[in-house]
């Protein structure tokens, strides 16, 4: 016989004694009276302080003994609400009098936790791998109730989906004068309680966060000391880039009489050195194995990114 997935949606045969079923495209397990949209992943069975301690020795720069000096301060497991959607659209845009297409076909999250949504910020949330939700998980210290209902997150969905077909179509045209949505489709896929652990350690003294998914280990945002020749060595690398090009322009606008030349090496040069310098002079960097962070991000990751639930 034929059953559709409650995760996914998909279609597909089941010999008719089978009574529990694990859907192929998606991973869900369900059964006859399954019939919720609320669903939540298992927590990894590893242990996150190693996973961090592994990901961090990694890491440009990091202190050889941040393993032997660094101890766990505290580790909180997070159930965080996220409304699940498969959104997909196009749009037209005009752009200098001809029109572009943009086509976006997207797995997304809506997370309904203010505590999170910017650490979470389109975070590739898998698909595979939801249970149905356990009563028992509302208990748990970390659970969180979802701050908005279904309705608003489609809201976000759908501003989510338009924000993904507009950024596709500046990859195609740098000054767009008009955009228009066509056929924004957004499938529900339910509630779901993600599993986040947020981690302290100290290192020397000084105390660094980190936040590990909860589902497969993977290190969202950690923060860690660097060595102190690196820091060096970045600090010498950022000036020594910035003076090559005072250099460079000064020969330049030497010879062609104007400030011009000056300025078009000076620039690209400061711009390509705050980074490196703020690495140097800071006593804390950030890293993620997720993506590359801005300057912005590297700042503050715990005041920009989120504020802490305790």
């Amino acid at each position: 016989m034929k059953v559709t997935c409650p995760g996914c949606g998909a279609v597909f045969e089941i010999p008719e004694t089978v009574k529990t079923i694990t859907c192929p495209y998606c991973g869900l397990v369900f059964g006859e009276k399954a019939r919720e949209d609320h669903y939540y992943f298992p927590a990894i069975r590893g242990e996150p302080y190693k996973i961090l301690l592994g990901f961090l020795k990694r890491q440009f720069g990091i202190p050889m003994d941040i393993e032997l000096n660094s101890s766990l301060l505290d580790q909180k497991l997070h159930y965080v609400p996220v409304y699940f959607y498969y959104m997909r659209g196009k749009a037209a845009g005009i752009c200098g009098g001809r029109e572009t297409m943009a086509y976006v076909c997207h797995h997304g999250g809506v997370v309904a936790s203010t505590s999170f949504q910017g650490l979470l910020a389109d975070y590739p949330f898998p698909i595979r791998g939801k249970r149905f939700f356990k009563r028992e998980l509302e208990e748990f210290e970390g659970y969180h109730e979802p701050e908005f209902d279904e309705d608003r997150s489609r809201e976000l969905a759908e501003e989510m989906l338009k924000r993904k077909l507009v950024d596709e179509l500046h990859k195609q045209c740098d000054d767009l004068d008009r955009v228009i949505f066509e056929d924004l489709r957004l499938d529900y896929r339910g509630l779901v309680h993600y599993p986040i652990y947020h981690l302290k350690y100290s290192y020397k003294g000084r105390i660094y966060e980190a936040y590990l998914d909860g589902s497969d280990g993977k290190v969202i945002l950690a923060e860690h000391p660097l060595k102190l020749e690196t820091r060096v060595v970045e600090i010498l690398t950022a000036l020594g880039i910035t003076l090559a090009a005072l250099a460079m322009g000064s020969i330049l606008s030497s010879i062609a009489h104007t400030i011009i030349p000056l300025l078009t090496s000076l620039i690209p040069a400061i711009a390509s050195s705050i980074p490196l310098l703020k690495r140097g002079v800071e006593l804390r960097v950030t890293a993620s194995e997720l993506k590359t962070l801005t300057e912005e991000e590297s700042r503050s990751p715990i005041q920009i990114l989120t504020r802490l639930v305790r």
